[in-house]
This record gives structure tokens, C-alpha cells and sequence, in this order.
């Protein structure tokens, strides 16, 4: 596409077509998602900003006027007459001042949230449009923390923080020209220390771009191993990697810290020099003012008036400060989402162009693959794919069969044009691919994977997305003769993947919500059954099936085929089969073995049999080594696989502890069941917060007392007005300004340094501390049981984004910010002190207005951390919505959703448009905050006139003490414009609390160090478990998942649990690990309740090879010890070759030490499970717990690894127990001990040979 249509993002669903380049600025980029509504709010909240900024220069000419009144030797009645009109003036212009205030805040705070939600709908829809090549780099978590931290940034940037800096700077200019219409000479002067100031700040401010730059990328590469650890928290808890994984992100974030010590320096420059600025202003005006008052007769009042226009704009640059660099900081974050919403892909899914080759009706379909070489962009120099020439042929079913890594899967991913060819060509029809239209062509072919991916909403939706594409696609509003076709179709889909009946026995059928979480309670089998549902419902000309059957039991996959092959008759469709279960394939027409990227062979199933090749010897080393059906060996039925019987259990309930006896845990469903053990009131939040910043003294409170430092400057300054006061005596007049212009270049300087101290200690500070709370929260969430994650809000993607986007909201804001709060707080203190020193009471009425400021200020924080609670969740939401669907980004390519979650994000969105009422109320706030000063001034005028006029102080004391209370007022009002930050912050490190507070429901029996009463460590660990009556009902299902089961494990005991898929096989697996605890009944090892051993303790003797083959961004070295630093290389080494994968390991560049990439992506299903294989050998455990491991685990690898596989396997089961699910004869026929599980219930018991005998469900389901 050439990417030339208009970038009209006033539209909701703008974007869905490639945008032109943007030219510009990155940061005025944001403002072309403002519509004209938008560009209205902003173009009232400029005019009220420039108003209410300008208000305050203005206000200088008010204090001049009233100064020559009160120096200027009239009669009290005149000068009392005079104040009493100055001071009705400052009340109607705090009235207005109230009135600009709130409306500038108010319509720049809604006007950002419209657009940046416009803006975060465009980034998904860029990215949800990318290629496979931009996601080698780019993982959910990265996006995920794009839409709810970085995103929110740039809201407040374009928000309160660009209408403070509106406000600040139409302070300065009016101060500015206020002073040159009173002495442009004196103005003059002291105005040329601006242009010094820009460019020292210039020149600091370059310094930290690239610097910048480099945190959003690390920044983002941690968000992406945080959503990653959290995505797999079966694997983390199960191997007790908890330590070493929260270790590996850590070392993202002493990168992230490393990188911020420029950003802190730059930070002290910035706050130093604009200190340093404010001191000259004081010593300039000081010292050339008064040589004008003496030598050409200048009014005092106006001195005073250009002193106080200087102090005024330059307080406001001061002040204006953190908010500057929050808009230059998101200028970084913009220039980021500029380059993703603008990259167009090479593989555009966006453009409209290309062939369709028909429509409806019948064809067979040919394809064609001509000397097709490949190699993956993030490894360029390994062909996965050699010069490959093969020809499936159209309306037949042909098998691709090899070792795993010889490129099966890799011809998959690029007929669905994932990835174009290197070279060659590969042809559908006799067309080259990428001359069609790539929409088109995806919506004729049908994937199911080995791993499938579901997404979190209905059933009946999740197989209803297979249709998208089709003509009988559900509209977004379908009408009743719609749906009914629809569930008819998805009712005949489900019927032929085998799954309607395990789904009419669900709570609500086929509106049953399903997670997107591989922790959720589908069993493996029963997700591959919905997702071949979903291929089947839109009756594809082209179904790929890589693996899809892998998880299934036999008698399940016999009934799958059967359809499919019925499907295949009815409609012509092609069939692509990529399989290891070599039996799987006999029937097909074509069969193509290949070997490191090239095809070897290929022929029918008897052809290639006779060869006598490789083809053959795959087969030959799956085919079982079947026992006698009347063979009798050692009978393990009457030993040890007779049902347990209450005598043989009663001991072992007995010798439980009688505090664990009636413990009763269920599977969890939500996160209000945890119960919070921390003090949740304001007083308790404060003390955690204080307590948390005294690990960091040095930092905290080095910066503090920085800040202080610069503070008592602005105090002893109050002092020097005095002097300008004393009207007849001009040489000491000279005298005394000569001396504290002196001085006041001295306090320049030294708050050069300390503001300086001041922000690079608070900005390190914060640094140290958004490390170690994005720690706490990872370590916490780490602790929580499994079916924590298993709640909607509580995903992978939506925490990666909440951690991020809380602990930046706390320490952000302990930068800068608390900074200017700790200055603001300081001057307003030592205002009032000084002002109480100098007269009591001028200051103890000025004091008056102070309740209702902090009033205004406590409720403003209230009412915004209320609105920022209200956005969180739809924020959390659209997180978590992105980032499962880039988690699955081929599975919604293979759908051609991408359009279709634009739609279902827009309707989401709008659905949970939080309303401004809030931000209205917290507007109101900082209205009464910024027209308190001039309510302030009208009294400290007022009563200090009336007492000046009585003789109760003299015109020093009411000058001095003026300026002191006015300063303090000044701070006060300050303070208000960071309460939007101090808000955020609040609610930030709430949410943080929370999660540290939240007690799993599977209690972790605190540490191996700290034992619960009545727990106690294990001794010697035999390996012998006992279920005694053991039921698990899982909260979201109100059928049991097990239901009564009692068996015995004998140590060293082979066990073996198949049966059909859903029947309860892994949830038997999953209570043995912990997962969850049983509903009713006991577990013992050993004859110890499990739940009274310490979790770590109990899991430190299981290692588990589960379903999914999770790897994390590291090395292979690190993948498989997960931080054991115990694991010599010979061990590494024996672990891998016993798994097969050592070869593998070995012919990469860096060996052992080479990168994974993310998840492992650019290797196959196989050569990741083999990792995850010996990853468990190497633990070597008392009991080995293989979930699915012939389902997945060896189902992924080739015949002869297979072999290996399973010998190593045999033999590192000597000595320990070992528990395993299984479907398939050849690997479960050597247990001790099988256990046909159907209906959550063991319906046949025995070994092998007994159940063969028994002629029951094991014959049909094995």
C-alpha cells in the first residue's frame, strides 16, 4: 500500500488504514488525535491559562500603587482610604482568578484523556497490524506498559502539566512587561539573565536525550520479562525460581538505574541553575534599583513593583519546572509511539491490493514450494528452510514428518505469510502468494496449533472468531436470525471436534467465559478441541494442522479425524498434517519426511516403509513393544493399587497435626477473598511510605535538607525590604543594598549547589526506589496462589502494566516534584515563623485563610486519586486486552481479527468512558488554591495598613512581614499544582500496599526459617503420597474437577493417570504440586499432611515438566538451572544429551550461553520442550511430576529423540517416584500402576497388562 490516505484521527477507529508520515515535532504529533471538540477545550483552557497567569504580573502594579500610597506621606484616612480600594480590587481579582483557574484546568485535564484514548487506539491498531518480524523484538508486556504507563504520561503532559506551563508562561511574559513599562532600565538588566538561563538549560537538557531513549528501551525489554514471569507462574512456583527470576529482572532494573544517573544529573543542573537565576534576580534589582531610587529620584513602589513582576516570573519558571521536563520526557515517550503507530510493516496486512482467486465456490487447492530457502530475521545466518521443493497436493491430506527443527513448522508460518521466502517461490494455484491478497488468503486457511491460544471471553465467541472473514461473520450488532445461525454453525463445529459434550456440561454451555491463561481449568485437550472447533467452523479450503491434535487422547483424535476427513470429502479442502505421533498419519495421501531444512523423502505410508529410510526408522522407534494380554507378571493390583480403604487412612489422618486437620481450602477465583493484614487508613499508608523512604537516607533525606537549605535563603531575604523603605537617608541606603546585593549573590550561588544536591540526591532517590517497588510488587504478586492469575483482571499483561504504571506514579514524583513540595512546604513555614517574628499580628490574621487552603487541598487529592481509581481499572483492562492478543498475535493473523479487535477494543472503551466529575471538582480545587493568594494579599493590605496607620508596627516590619506572609501564600498556592502528582502517587502506592498485603489462599507456612506452629521440615523424603478422599471444585465451575479419589503412591513407583481429555488427570497433578489444596480430603507425603510442610520445602523435592514449554529472555544455561548455581557443566551436559538437545545446544555460536530469544520463539515445539526436559532432570527430585509430557512434551520431538527421551526418562525414574499423564500405549505401559481417569472419578485401576484384560475404558481410551 502506498500509504498516501489522510490521517483523520478525530475518528474513534482512525487509523485502520497506514497514516502519512508526520513530519513535526514528536510532541504536537499527539494533538492531531484531537477532534474539533478537543481543539475548542484547548483553545478555552489557553485564553483562561494566559488570563489567570497573567493575573498575578498584573497584580504587581496593585502592590506599587499601594506602596507610594502607604511611603508617600498622605494623611492615614488616605492612606487607610487607598488600601481599602487596592484591597477590593485584589478580592474581585481573586474572584476571576478562582474562576480562570478552575476553567484552564478543567478543560485541558478532559480535553487530554479524549486524546490520548484516540492515541492509545491508534497504537494498538499499529501494532496489532505489525508483521511477525516486529514482534521478534516487541513482547506483550512492552506493549501492554505502552498503553497504561506511557500512555498516561503523555495524558498528563498534554493535560494539567502543558496548561501549568501555559499558565507559568504567560506569568513571565506579562511579569516581564509589567516591568518594562515601570524602569525599563532596571528591567533590562535584570531581564538579560534570560537568555543566559534558555541556553545553559538547552545545553543541560541535551545531555539526557540519548539517555532517555535508552530507558524507554530497557524500560520496555523489562515490562516484557516481568509479563513473561508472571504468564508462567506454574513453572515459577514449581521450581522455586521465584528468587532467580525477580534476580534477572532486577538486573533490568540496575540498568534502568545505571541509565538514570544522567537523568539525575541533568535534574540537579536544571533545579540548580533555575535557583541560581532567582538569586541574581534578587541581587541585580537590589543593587541597581536602588542607585535609580538615589540618582534619578525612582519611586520606590516602582522598584517594588518590577522587584516583585521579576520574583513573580521567575518563582513561576521555578515552580514550572517538573512539569517541563514531564513534557519533555513525553516528547521521548511520543517519538516512540510515532515510530510504532507509523512503521508499516513488509508484510502489510493493511493493504487492499492483490488477487482472490475465488470466492465460494468448490476447488482444490495445490501447493507448491519452488527451491524455497528461509532463515528467520533475528538468526540470518541459519537456513531453517534449504532449497525445498515439494508439492501438496490440492483436495488430498499430506503429512510433514522430521526431527524437530527441520522445518515443518516453518513451512506453515510462511504459507499464512508470516514471513515471506528468502528465496524461491511458494505457490497456491499456481500463483505466488504475495501476489494475493493477504486478508483474503488467510481467511482460506484454517490453523490449529500444539499450543493453542483462546482468548478471555465466551465459547461461543472464542469459536465464533473463526468465522471472521467469512460471509457468515457476526456483524458487531447481529440480529436474532444472525446468532442463530451462528450457534447452529458453532454447535456443528464443536460436534465435530469432539467437544460439545465436555461444553454442555459447563455452568452455562457455550457462553461460558474461558480465560486466555494456560492456568485456567481447561485441561489442555478440551482448549485444542475448542480450537479445532474454531478452524472447522469456517469450513476452510486449507487446514493446517501443526500438532493440533497432540493433546488429545487416542480414541478422542480417531473421532477428530474422522470428521475432518469427512470434511475434507464434502468440501474438497486440503489437509496439512505436521505430526510426530507417526501412527496419526498412516492414512494420509502424501507423506514428505524432512531433515535439517530439506526434504528427504517423501511417498504414501507403505511406500516410504518399504524404503527402509528415515521414514522408517521413526516409525520403528515408536512402535511399542506390546505384553501378552494373559501375561501375569508381578501383580502391582493387589499390592499397592486397591482402592484405599478408611482402616489403611485412618493413621495417616491421625498422625496429622489437629491444627491442619480441618483445614479446607478451595480454588481460588478473585482477589477479594485475600485477606488484607496491614492498617489500610491514611495514618498507616503515611507511616509504610515513611518507612519506605528511610531504607534511602542518604538519598531522602540528603535531599531534603537540600531542599531546605535553598528554602532559608528565600527567608533571610525577607529581611533586606527594609532597606528600600528607609527613604531619607540615601547612603545608607546605597550601603545596605550594596552589602545584601553581596549577599544575595552569595545565596545565589550556594543555591547553585544546594538545589543542585537537592535534585540529583531526591531524583537518584527515586531511581533506587522504582527499583526496589517494582521488586516488592514482582515478589508479591510472585507469592500469590495460581488461581489469583486466573481472575480476568488479574492477567499477565494487566499486572505488567499496573506494576508499571504504580510504582512510576510513586517515584516520579519523589523526584522533582517532592523537590518543589519540600520548597514550597519550607517557604510557607518560614513565611509564617518570619512573619510571626516580625508581627504577630499582621500574620495572625493573615493565617485566616490557611484552613480552608489546606481543606481545598486534602479534598482536590481526593477527588483526583477518586478519578484516577475510576480510570485505573479501564486501563488495566485495555492493558490486559492488548497484551493477550499480541501474546496470541498468530493466532489473531491466522483469524484476521485485526479489524475485528478494533472494533470489540473501541466498543469496550466507550462502554467504560469515566466521567469528568472529578476532574471538575479537583479543577474547582486548584481554583480556590490559586485565588487564595489574592484573597491573602487583600487582608495582609487591609489590617497591615490599618496597623501601620496606629502605630502597632512600623512601615519596616509591614514591608518585611508583607513579603514574608505573601511568599508563604505563594507556596501554598504552589502546592496546589502538584496535587494531580501527589494524587497519583497516593493511589500508585495503595495499589502497591495492597498487593504486599494480600495473603495467598494457598498459604506458603511463611519460610523454611519462620515455621508455622505444628510444621515442621521434612527429614528423608521417601516419595510415598497418599489421596484420601480428595475432591477439588474449582470456583467457576459448579461440577467437581475430582470428585472423591483416594489412591496410594508408593515410593519409587511408576504411576501413570490417562483418560479422556477434561476428565481431571491434571487437576490430580495440580493438587500434588500445590496449585491448589483439595476442596475436601487430605494429601500426604510420607505421611504428613502436604499442607503442613513449608511450600518451598515440599516443592523443593517435585520437579515438573508441564504442558506449556515455557523458556524466559536469557541463555540456555540460564533457561535450564534457573539460578541453581550448584549444576557443574558435566551435569548441564548429561541433563541435555539425555534429553536430546545437547547436539542442538552445541552447534549454536555461543553454546549454552546463547540467547533464547523471546519465549524461545525462532525454535521449534520440540527442541523447547527437550529444554524443559532436562531442565527437570536436572533437579533431580524425589518425585517427577510429567503433566502431559506425552501429550506435548515427547509428542514434539521425532521418533528417534523420542526414544532417547523416554530411556532417559526410564532411567531417571530409578529411585524416586515418578507421576505422569499420559495418552498414548507405547509410553504408559511400562507404570507400575494406571489410572483410568474419567469424570473427575478412577474408573479402572492396574497395570498394563490387568487393564488390557479387564477389556474396559482403557482399551478404547488408551
Amino acid at each position: 500500500m502506498s500509504g498516501t490516505s489522510e490521517l483523520k484521527t478525530a475518528d474513534p477507529l482512525a487509523n485502520t488504514t497506514r497514516p502519512t508520515k508526520y513530519k513535526g515535532p514528536a510532541y504536537f504529533y499527539l494533538f492531531t488525535y484531537a477532534d474539533r471538540s478537543d481543539k475548542i477545550l484547548y483553545a478555552i483552557g489557553t485564553m483562561t491559562a494566559i488570563v489567570s497567569g497573567a493575573i498575578l504580573p498584573v497584580l504587581d502594579l496593585v502592590y506599587g500603587t499601594w506602596t507610594t500610597a502607604v511611603v508617600g506621606g498622605g494623611s492615614n484616612s488616605e492612606v487607610r482610604r487607598t488600601t481599602s480600594t487596592v484591597a477590593g480590587a485584589c478580592l474581585g481579582i481573586g474572584v476571576l482568578q478562582f474562576i480562570m483557574s478552575a476553567a484552564f484546568v478543567c478543560c485541558f485535564s478532559i480535553a487530554s484523556a479524549r486524546v490520548t484514548d484516540r492515541l492509545r487506539r491508534a497504537y494498538l491498531n499499529s501494532v496489532i497490524h505489525q508483521d511477525a518480524e516486529f514482534f521478534e523484538n516487541v513482547g506483550p508486556g512492552e506493549v501492554g506498559t505502552r498503553m497504561i504507563k506511557d500512555i498516561a504520561s503523555v495524558r498528563a503532559a498534554v493535560g494539567e502539566k502543558l496548561s501549568i506551563f501555559i499558565w507559568s508562561l504567560s506569568t513571565v511574559i506579562v511579569a516581564i512587561i509589567v516591568s518594562f513599562c515601570q524602569a525599563p532600565r532596571v528591567t533590562g538588566v535584570v531581564f538579560s539573565l534570560i537568555p543566559f538561563t534558555f541556553i545553559i538549560l538547552t545545553l543541560i537538557d541535551h545531555l539526557s536525550s540519548r539517555a532517555e531513549s535508552q530507558l524507554l528501551v530497557v524500560d520496555g525489554q523489562a515490562n516484557t520479562l516481568l509479563d513473561q514471569i508472571l504468564g508462567s507462574i506454574r513453572v515459577v512456583q514449581s521450581f522455586a525460581a521465584e528468587t532467580f527470576l525477580a534476580e534477572k529482572y532486577d538486573m533490568y532494573l540496575q540498568r534502568l538505574q545505571r541509565l538514570g544517573k544522567w537523568r539525575s544529573l541533568v535534574r540537579g543542573l536544571e533545579s540548580g541553575m533555575a535557583n541560581f537565576v532567582m538569586g541574581l534576580v534578587y541581587s541585580l534589582t537590589f543593587w541597581y534599583g536602588s542607585r535609580l531610587i538615589v540618582s534619578e529620584g525612582l519611586g520606590v513602589g516602582s522598584v517594588l513593583t518590577i522587584f516583585w513582576s521579576m520574583i513573580t516570573g521567575i518563582y513561576s519558571f521555578v515552580g514550572v519546572l517538573p512539569h517541563i521536563l514531564a513534557i519533555k520526557d513525553s516528547a521521548t515517550i511520543s517519538a516512540q509511539l510515532l515510530r510504532d503507530i507509523e512503521r508499516i510493516p513488509k508484510i502489510d496486512i493493511c493493504r487492499t491490493d492483490g488477487a482472490q482467486l475465488w470466492s465460494h465456490e468448490k476447488v482444490n487447492v495445490d501447493i507448491e514450494l519452488r527451491n524455497v530457502t528461509f532463515s528467520y530475521p533475528s538468526r540470518p545466518d541459519h537456513h531453517s528452510l534449504d532449497e525445498v521443493n515439494m508439492v501438496l497436493e490440492g483436495g488430498k491430506v499430506t503429512a510433514l514428518v522430521g526431527e524437530s527443527g527441520s522445518g515443518k513448522s516453518t513451512i506453515a508460518a510462511l504459507l499464512m505469510r508470516y514471513y515471506d521466502p528468502s528465496d524461491g517461490q511458494l505457490l497456491l494455484s499456481g500463483h505466488d502468494i504475495r501476489s494475493l491478497n493477504l486478508t483474503w488468503l488467510r481467511s482460506q486457511i484454517s490453523v490449529v496449533s500444539q499450543e493453542p491460544q483462546l482468548f478471555t471471553a465466551s465459547i461461543f465467541e472464542n469459536v465464533a472468531y473463526g468465522l471472521t472473514g467469512t460471509p457468515h461473520e457476526l456483524p458487531s450488532d447481529p440480529s436474532e436470525a444472525q446468532l442463530q445461525d451462528a450457534r447452529n454453525r458453532i454447535e456443528r463445529a464443536l460436534k465435530q471436534a469432539q467437544a460439545w459434550d465436555f461444553v454442555c456440561n459447563l455452568p452455562e454451555g457455550m457462553d461460558t467465559r474461558v480465560s486466555s491463561a494456560k492456568t485456567g481449568v481447561l485441561s489442555g485437550g478440551q482448549r485444542q478441541r475448542i480450537a479445532a472447533a474454531r478452524a472447522l467452523v469456517r469450513r476452510p479450503r486449507i487446514l493446517l494442522l501443526d500438532e493440533g491434535t497432540s493433546a488429545l487422547d487416542s480414541e478422542t483424535e480417531q473421532k477428530l479425524m474422522k470428521a475432518i476427513h469427512e470434511e475434507q470429502e464434502e468440501t474438497g479442502m486440503t489437509t496439512i498434517l505436521i505430526a510426530h505421533r507417526l501412527s496419526s498419519i498412516q492414512n494420509a495421501d502424501r507423506i514428505i519426511a524432512m531433515r535439517t531444512g530439506k526434504v528427504v523423502e517423501q511417498g504414501t505410508y507403505q511406500e516410504l516403509m518399504s524404503l527402509g529410510g528415515i521414514f522408517s526408522t521413526l516409525v520403528r522407534n515408536q512402535t511399542p513393544a506390546t505384553l501378552a494380554i494373559g501375561q501375569k507378571s508381578k501383580s502391582f493390583h493387589e499390592q499397592c493399587v486397591t482402592p484405599t480403604t478408611s482402616s489403611n487412612l485412618s493413621q495417616l489422618v491421625q498422625s496429622r497435626p489437629e491444627s491442619q486437620a480441618s483445614t479446607i481450602v478451595v480454588a481460588p477465583e478473585s482477589l477479594e477473598r485475600g485477606e488484607a493484614t496491614e492498617e489500610k487508613s491514611p495514618a498507616g499508608f503515611l507511616g509504610r511510605f515513611i518507612k519506605m523512604l528511610g531504607r534511602y537516607p542518604l538519598w531522602i533525606v540528603g535531599g531534603i535538607v537540600g531542599g531546605i537549605a535553598v528554602c532559608v535563603c528565600f527567608s533571610v531575604k525577607c529581611f533586606v525590604l527594609r532597606t528600600l523603605s528607609v527613604r531619607d537617608d540615601d547612603s545608607r541606603l546605597l550601603r545596605e543594598t550594596r552589602k545584601w546585593s553581596f549577599w544575595f549573590l552569595i545565596l545565589a550561588i550556594t543555591n547553585l549547589g544546594t538545589s543542585f544536591i537537592s535534585g540529583f540526591l531526591l531524583s537518584a532517590g527515586a531511581d533506587r526506589i522504582d527499583r526496589r517497588l517494582r521488586l516488592v510488587s514482582l515478589v508479591s504478586l510472585l507469592k500469590q496462589e495460581v488461581g489469583y492469575f486466573e481472575n480476568q483482571g488479574n492477567t499477565s499483561g494487566a499486572l505488567t502494566a499496573s506494576v508499571a504504571a504504580h510504582v512510576n506514579n510513586v517515584a516520579t514524583n519523589i523526584g522533582l516534584v517532592w523537590q518543589q513540595l519540600i520548597s514550597s512546604t519550607v517557604i510557607l513555614v518560614g513565611g509564617l515563623v518570619l512573619g510571626f517574628v516580625l508581627s504577630w499580628k499582621l500574620t495572625l490574621l493573615s493565617m485566616l485563610p490557611l484552613p480552608f487552603i489546606f481543606a481545598a487541598a486534602y479534598y482536590n487529592i481526593m477527588f483526583i486519586e477518586g478519578h484516577e481509581r475510576q480510570v485505573q481499572k479501564p486501563l488495566e483492562e485495555a492493558s490486559a486486552f492488548a497484551s493477550e492478543h499480541v501474546d496470541a498475535i498468530q493466532t489473531v493473523a491466522a483469524l484476521g481479527r485485526e479489524e475485528a479487535i478494533m472494533r470489540q477494543f473501541h466498543k469496550s472503551a466507550s462502554e467504560h468512558v469515566v466521567k469528568s466529575k472529578n476532574l471538575a471538582i479537583g479543577a474547582i480545587g486548584f481554583g480556590v488554591g490559586n485565588g487564595s493568594i489574592l484573597f491573602l494579599s487583600a487582608i495582609i493590605m487591609w489590617w497591615g495598613t490599618t496597623l501601620y496607620t496606629r502605630g502597632q508596627i512600623t512601615l519596616e516590619q509591614l514591608y518585611s512581614s508583607f513579603e514574608a506572609n505573601i511568599l508563604a501564600g505563594y507556596a501554598a498556592s504552589r502546592i496546589f499544582t502538584y496535587i494531580p502528582d501527589w494524587a497519583r502517587m497516593v493511589h500508585g502506592f495503595r495499589s502497591i500496599c495492597e498487593w504486599e498485603d494480600r495473603q495467598p489462599e494457598v498459604d506458603r507456612l511463611k519460610s523454611t526459617r519462620l515455621l508455622a506452629p505444628g510444621c515442621k521440615m521434612l527429614e528423608k523424603v521417601k516419595g510415598e503420597l497418599v489421596f484420601n478422599s480428595c475432591t477439588l471444585k474449582y470456583a467457576s465451575r459448579p461440577e467437581p474437577a475430582v470428585s472423591d479419589v483416594s489412591f496410594i503412591i508408593k515410593p519409587g513407583q511408576s504411576v501413570a493417570f490417562c483418560g479422556p481429555s477434561g476428565g481431571g488427570k491434571s487437576s490430580i497433578i495440580l493438587m500434588i504440586s500445590r496449585f491448589y489444596d483439595p476442596t475436601t480430603g487430605t494429601i500426604s507425603l510420607d505421611g504428613r499432611d502436604i499442607r503442613s510442610i513449608p511450600l518451598e520445602e515440599y516443592r523443593s523435592h517435585l520437579a515438573l515438566v508441564s504442558q506449556d514449554a515455557v523458556l524466559y529472555e536469557g541463555t540456555f544455561r540460564e533457561n535450564l538451572t534457573l539460578g541453581e548455581t550448584s549444576v557443574t557443566q558435566d551435569q548441564l551436559e548429561r541433563a541435555c544429551r539425555d534429553a536430546s538437545v545437547l547436539e542442538f545446544i552445541q552447534s549454536l555460536p555461543e553454546g549454552f550461553d546463547t540467547s533464547v530469544g523471546l519465549k524461545g520463539s525462532q525454535m521449534s515445539g520440540g527442541q523447547r520442550q527437550r529444554l524443559c526436559i532436562a531442565r527437570a532432570l536436572l533437579r533431580n527430585p524425589k518425585i517427577l511430576l510429567l503433566i502431559t509430557h506425552i501429550i506435548v512434551s515427547t509428542q514434539a520431538l521425532d521418533a528417534e529423540s523420542e526414544k532417547s527421551v523416554k530411556q532417559a526418562l526410564e532411567q531417571a525414574s530409578k529411585g524416586r517416584t515418578t507421576i505422569s499423564i499420559a495418552h498414548r500405549l507405547s509410553t504408559i505401559q511400562g507404570a507400575d500402576v494406571i489410572h483410568v481417569v474419567e469424570e473427575g472419578r478412577i474408573v479402572e485401576s492396574g497395570s498394563h497388562a490387568e487393564l488390557l484384560a479387564l477389556n474396559g475404558r482403557y482399551v478404547n481410551v488408551s
